[in-house]
């Protein structure tokens, strides 16, 4: 028998990611918290409390970071040192990229 196991075991860790993604990112202390304030700004200047927009935008920095970890990983794999290059300078500048939005949403949240 002959099974299409690659590309269900690839559906499978996408979803895994984007639910593993999701709860990392506070769905449920958004879900809870974000709607009793009862307003309509995408991102609350409070520690405590969170929104969906919120969490949506902090899974991106989480999904970018990845990608930069996953492109890293990539130029340790490549054979032309032109590549090699190439994909380690733009897993660097990926992650680094992720971490300064990440630190300007923290830095936002921490002014209210």
């Amino acid at each position: 028998m002959h099974y299409r196991s690659p590309k269900i075991v690839l559906l499978v860790a996408i979803a895994y990611l984007v639910v593993f993604f999701a709860l990392t990112s506070g769905l449920f202390n958004s879900i809870i918290e974000g709607s009793r304030q009862g307003t309509s700004a995408f991102i609350l200047p409070s520690r405590s409390v969170q929104t969906i927009g919120e969490t949506i935008v902090t899974m991106m920095i989480l999904f970018m970071g990845m990608v930069g970890t996953f492109l890293l990983y990539r130029s340790g794999k490549a054979s032309s040192l032109k590549t090699q290059e190439g994909l380690l300078a733009a897993g660097f500048a990926v992650l680094g990229i992720s971490l300064m939005i990440g630190f300007r949403l923290i830095t936002f949240k921490d002014l209210g």
